[in-house]
């Protein structure tokens, strides 16, 4: 008890700690998107396989978040947090010693689990430790971790990359969360709120089958150069089978009048649910835009990963600053216009980043846009997290924070897989368009050799095909540098009309977020679903004992 009590003298020690740990599990996503060039190369793997080693982590933490915020309930944050962290570290140490894109998948599944134990716990914590009207900076903080992460990230995986390999984007981590782990045995305090929860197996099985499902269709869709349906048959029936199971998660959770994953007393908080889904929505496209925005920069600019990290570094740093500084503004009426004025200044970089790019330009002049829509992602995190987590009760708060990462997880595979396999069904269209219009710049010899290169393109690759063998010097130069180019314009091409996704599914949330109320912490619900959502399921206190809540920072 002595250590609780002090713990929560110094809140934002602790929240230093518990940052700590969350910013190195982002930070890791951010590292490996920077080294996926140079993995490809390494593991002799394609766009594909790139795809599943980014979102079988996003898709593990997705699908655990919200049974590890039961689990911190039950046996307290802070076990929690140091399980999911030490995972995490073991994970980490084993995916720098892995062989084949396989094995890589596999463990970052593994690191994503980790992940998900810790995450909820953090929030869970803010809650506990600071009261209402000083939960809207302490989200600030926590959300600005998300954009230093950003920045840190890309330096430090491209640095090591070039220093010492991709491995040790991973092998860096061992130490670095040794220490994350000692400083959260010692500083932070071990509150346990106690609450016995039922496990909710068929939610939990729907759910994870349901996503799994869903992502392996998308991730394996493909459109065949040839206009056949037969290339992506086997991707239509995971497609469908996803879809099924997560409406019948979602019929389970409704009618589950025990204690579903979802908790009851949710359902009546139109705030929560409507700021919980923009905030997928802002994943989708964060998660989604991500990895074609450092192949563009890399491959199609011919960036190192260090100087493509020097590049976003500025716009990522405008995230942390932004979201920091909205924090501090959202701890009252002004939330849902800052939110509001996030999604639209995310929606408008996008814009400006599809406009703007072009083959052969130099990077630094795509900052501008990178900066708008950088600053847009800066003023959506803290609000949303403020509308969805205000005015809920300490007993359901860790459940709620379970369901809002989860959500925003979800967006993020989502928004990964679909970008993804929207870029390469682009690419496959592109590459033999683009291909054809260039043939003639050859010999006639070599015109039709160069077309059968692009012709059966799946937009798995992200490089151009090499020459045929028995050409002399000069013809093989004359070849690779005309498919460089093919390359190059196909991939910006497909690029922009990708970007049109994201965009659409941000100014969807902008529709969606005009039915928020002020975000002062009065949530906008139905007197029926009012009474229903005052009745929490579970056996818990208002005030769980040795909780620090009492004690103002």
């Amino acid at each position: 008890m002595s250590r609780t009590l002090r713990g929560s003298d110094r809140p934002w020690c602790v929240l230093a700690v518990l940052c700590s740990g969350f910013f190195l599990i982002i930070m890791d996503t951010t590292m490996v998107n920077a080294a996926i060039p140079a993995m490809l190369g390494d593991l002799d793997a394609g766009l594909g396989e790139a795809l599943w080693v980014v979102n079988s982590y996003v898709l593990a933490c997705a699908v655990f978040l919200i049974t590890a915020g039961r689990l911190g309930d039950r046996f307290g944050p802070k076990r929690m947090y140091l399980t999911g962290l030490l995972i995490f570290t073991v994970a980490s140490g084993l995916c720098g010693v892995c062989d084949t894109a396989g094995q890589l998948t596999a463990l970052r599944a593994v690191q994503g689990l980790g992940a998900a134990l810790l995450t909820p716990q953090t929030s869970a914590f803010i809650a506990v430790l600071f009261p209402p009207e000083r939960r809207g900076t302490a989200f600030g903080v926590w959300s600005g971790v998300i954009g230093l992460s950003a920045v840190a990230g890309p330096l430090a995986g491209g640095a090591l990359v070039a220093v010492a390999g991709w491995e040790w984007i991973f092998l860096v981590n061992v130490p670095v969360g040794l220490v994350a782990l000692v400083l959260a045995a010692v500083v932070v305090p071990d509150h346990r709120p106690r609450v016995r929860h039922r496990w909710d197996v068929t939610g939990t099985l729907l759910a994870t089958c349901g996503l799994a499902a869903l992502c392996y269709g998308l991730l394996e869709f493909r459109q065949p150069a040839t206009g056949e349906l037969t290339g992506s048959a086997t991707a239509l029936l995971p497609l469908g089978i996803g879809a099924a199971l997560l409406l019948a998660f979602v019929v389970q959770q409704r009618t589950d009048h025990d204690e579903p994953l979802v908790p009851h007393a949710l359902y009546g908080r139109g705030d929560f649910v409507r700021a919980t889904a923009v905030g997928a929505g802002v994943y989708f496209a964060v998660t989604g835009t991500a990895l074609p925005l450092l192949l563009y920069l890399q491959n199609v600019l011919g960036n190192t990963p260090l100087a493509a990290a020097q590049v976003t570094a500025p716009s990522a740093f405008t995230v942390g600053l932004v979201a920091v500084v909205v924090g501090r503004l959202s701890n009252g009426p002004r939330a849902k216009p800052l939110l509001v004025t996030g999604l639209l200044l995310y929606a408008a970089g996008l814009a400006l980043t599809a406009a703007c790019a072009r083959p052969g330009m130099n990077a630094w002049q795509l900052l501008p846009a990178m900066l708008v829509a950088d600053a847009g992602i800066g003023c959506t995190l803290a609000p949303a997290a403020k509308i969805a987590l205000g005015g809920l009760a300490p007993a359901i708060t860790a459940s709620a924070s379970g369901v809002l990462n989860t959500a925003r997880q979800v967006g993020g595979v989502l928004g990964s897989a679909a970008v993804g396999a929207l870029l390469r069904a682009r690419l496959a269209t592109e590459l033999p368009t683009h291909a054809g219009a260039a043939a003639p710049e050859l010999p006639a010899p070599l015109r039709p050799v160069f077309t059968d290169a692009f012709a059966h393109a799946s937009g798995d690759g992200i490089a151009r095909p090499p020459a045929p063998t028995g050409l002399d010097p000069a013809q093989a130069d004359r070849f690779h540098a005309l498919a460089d180019t093919v390359f190059r314009h196909a991939f910006v091409d497909a690029w922009r009309t990708t970007l049109l996704l994201p965009i659409g599914v941000l100014l969807l949330c902008c529709l969606l977020s005009r039915k928020l109320s002020a975000g002062d912490g009065r949530q906008a619900t139905s007197p029926r679903r009012g009474r229903h959502a005052r009745r929490p399921r579970h056996r818990a206190a208002g005030r769980p004992r040795g909780c620090p809540c009492t004690t103002s920072p």
